[in-house]
């Protein structure tokens, strides 16, 4: 259960960022996908890190 987690937190981490990215014309909504996308990534890769 933890790896699909982790899977599907960097999954949609990369897509909030995608989309924040693509979206950045406008104002306040994307610089808070991109940075809930990099937090998503960044838990994900602490799950998977080996400990």
């Amino acid at each position: 259960m933890g790896f699909f987690a982790m899977v599907a937190l960097l999954l949609l981490g990369i897509l909030f960022v995608a989309i924040g990215i693509s979206r950045r014309k406008q104002k306040g909504l994307p610089i808070i996908l991109i940075a809930l996308g990099i937090v998503f990534v960044l838990i994900a890769v602490y799950w998977g890190w080996p400990k």
